[in-house]
């Protein structure tokens, strides 16, 4: 997991997408921490992707124990159906395109130190 989130950081600093989706991704991020923020269980898994729920099943009892920092968005890329979203304090959040809109893949991420290509993230919840 630890190289598709190296793999998905690149390619997210390739810079395309919309505005649009930019926003989305955006929007999707800070809905997801404001959730986990007061102890929403049912809108935080909501805004979890598939695979995440997978991983962390019960996500009911497993979001509400996150130790997420969060902080303003500083940016957010996106590569057709990716992204990375940048948030103050250094965390990051890792999203995917699916049907229903932006789905959160990874949160409270944080990259080791080293050249771009080579820095795994830690993250807090992933898929």
């Amino acid at each position: 997991m630890r190289a598709l989130i190296a793999g998905l950081a690149l390619l997210a600093l390739a810079g395309c997408g919309t505005d649009d989706d930019q926003q989305q991704a955006r929007h999707a991020t800070e809905r997801f921490y404001a959730a986990v923020r007061a102890h929403d269980a049912a809108e935080a898994c909501a805004a979890l992707s598939e695979d995440v729920l997978r991983a962390i099943d019960p996500c009911s009892r497993s979001v509400t124990g996150l130790k997420l920092q969060g902080g303003p968005v500083v940016s957010a890329r996106v590569f057709i159906t990716n992204a990375l979203v940048e948030l103050q304090g250094g965390e990051y959040v890792f999203l995917g395109r699916e049907p229903g809109g932006w789905k959160v893949d990874a949160a409270g991420c944080r990259f080791a130190q080293g050249k771009p290509q080579s820095r795994p993230a830690d993250c807090e919840v992933q898929g």
